[in-house]
């Protein structure tokens, strides 16, 4: 009887035309790997295992059958999509292999590598840009690879401006403005430590500061060539972590429940004071970064259930956040939820050492949202950690440019139209100053370009008016 069902194995892999692949060849650590298969000739106890690519057909890391699960249903199935999540697998090459009923004869791979998230940023293109970012440093650097001085040979190597720290004390935070002043461009900057573990650094002035509670500060900062904006750090309860209570069996409806109960009540504190007190320039445009240990909803959807061991959730701090005015500046650059899932926690902790069933989601933020007359455009957002790696989670930064709240064609934002914007936008063209709100204000044809057609429009847009 073996031999007989060899010699149907054998025949089947001579004709059929089995499609077997990943939905990408290329991982972070942490992200998930789905495995899709068409055109099997299934004998009920077909499996896939994931494998060093050196490895043997029998040293498999990560296995399931067919069906997704682990237990031999003898389920006959011809084609679908096995999920491996969670799993954490450290940087390196890796294959996806498909055998035939329980047997270690291959059928078809498919080779992907694990890798960081260190990725050359490149600088924008326009002047009134600026970069902001949240990092947990892990008890001010104390447990990763480099200490202080990576944080601020990374902070400077990123140019970043403005900086909302988590797991930060007093000390760590005046050594790291002196390594950073050794950098250029970092000669003169402000800071805001607090008693908690939260503090900010910047290149633009602090005008006003914040102590909202233990788990929030805030501070107010004049942005160069534009106007004052607020700018948030945070650091909301770490325990109970929803993710790992909903993958060890605790109902949604409890995970929800011990949400409400602790960062739900530390957010709305924080908003209230940020919005609700008039003390607090409740006017600004507000970026709120920080840890908050919980998930968005926005990644937690039905369109990517079989990331989430199979739940939906509607994660009370985003929820709350989102539906009051503010946006995840990660996800108003990246929608899509199944290619560009920003995992922040984690990298591993020390890097690449970690839980093999660690539960990996995107919980550092940078929330903002638009101010009374000023906007808030996010251009450019990403994950990033890069080797040696000081820190247990990865940091997030966003580019922002701040303009007046202003319709299209109103290029110098005093709410008229007229010959004056026509000026603007002729020089603009002719001499670019490289400014981010004269191209969104002057770009008539949305094609990210100023050039003639645009001021043809603006003309006969005025004319017509």
């Amino acid at each position: 009887m073996k031999v007989f069902l060899n010699i149907l194995i054998f025949f089947s892999l001579l004709f059929s035309e089995v499609e077997f692949y990943s939905n990408q060849d290329s991982f972070l650590v942490g992200e998930h790997i789905e495995a899709h298969f068409s055109g099997l000739d299934s004998y009920g106890s077909d499996w896939i295992g994931i494998f060093q690519s050196n490895a043997s057909n029998e040293e498999y890391l990560y296995w399931k059958y067919t069906d997704g699960s682990q237990q031999n249903n003898y389920n006959f199935i011809d084609s679908g999509n096995v999920n491996f999540s969670p799993i954490s697998l450290p940087t390196g090459n890796y294959e996806l292999r498909l055998f035939y009923n329980n047997s270690y004869d291959i059928i078809e791979s498919f080779p992907f590598i694990i890798t960081d998230s260190c990725i050359e940023v490149e600088e924008s293109t326009f002047n009134d840009m600026f970069k902001v970012m949240t990092f947990n440093t892990w008890y001010s650097a104390q447990y990763g690879f480099g200490g202080l001085n990576r944080v601020a040979e990374i902070i400077a190597s990123l140019n970043i401006d403005v900086i909302g720290f988590q797991e930060t004390d007093p000390g760590s935070i005046i050594e790291i403005k002196s390594l950073l002043s050794a950098f250029e461009g970092y000669e003169e900057l402000y800071s805001t430590p607090s008693e908690s573990n939260i503090s900010i650094i910047s290149r633009f002035p602090i005008t006003n500061t914040y102590d909202y509670n233990i788990y929030g500060i805030g501070v107010d900062l004049l942005i160069p060539n534009s106007d004052t904006i607020k700018f948030v750090s945070s650091h909301l309860t770490a325990y109970p972590y929803g993710p790992y209570d909903l993958y060890e069996g605790v109902s949604a409806e409890d995970v929800i429940s011990n949400e409400l109960s602790t960062r739900y009540i530390e957010n709305l504190d924080i908003y209230n004071q940020i919005i609700n007190n008039p003390l607090n320039n409740p006017n600004l445009p507000v970026i709120y970064v920080g840890d908050h240990n919980t998930p968005s909803s926005l990644d937690w959807g039905n369109d990517n259930i079989n990331q989430n061991f199979g739940f939906e959730m509607d994660w009370p701090v985003s929820e709350f956040l989102l539906n009051n005015g503010f946006y995840d500046s990660y996800r108003e650059i990246y929608s899509d939820v199944n290619i560009d899932i920003g995992l922040t926690w984690s990298p591993g902790y020390p890097k690449n050492t970690f839980d093999s069933w660690d539960i990996h989601d995107r919980i550092d933020m940078i929330y903002f949202k638009h101010g009374h007359t000023k906007k808030l455009y996010p251009l450019a957002s990403y994950a990033y950690d890069c080797d040696p790696w000081p820190s247990d989670h990865r940091a997030v930064i966003t580019e922002f440019a701040v303009c007046q709240n202003s319709e299209i064609g109103d290029i110098n934002s005093d709410e008229i139209t007229n010959i004056i914007d026509i000026v603007i936008l002729v020089n603009e063209v002719l001499e670019s100053s490289n400014t981010y709100c004269i191209n969104i204000y002057g770009d008539f044809d949305y094609n990210e370009e100023l050039n003639i057609l645009d001021i043809i429009q603006l003309v006969t847009f005025i004319l017509n008016n």
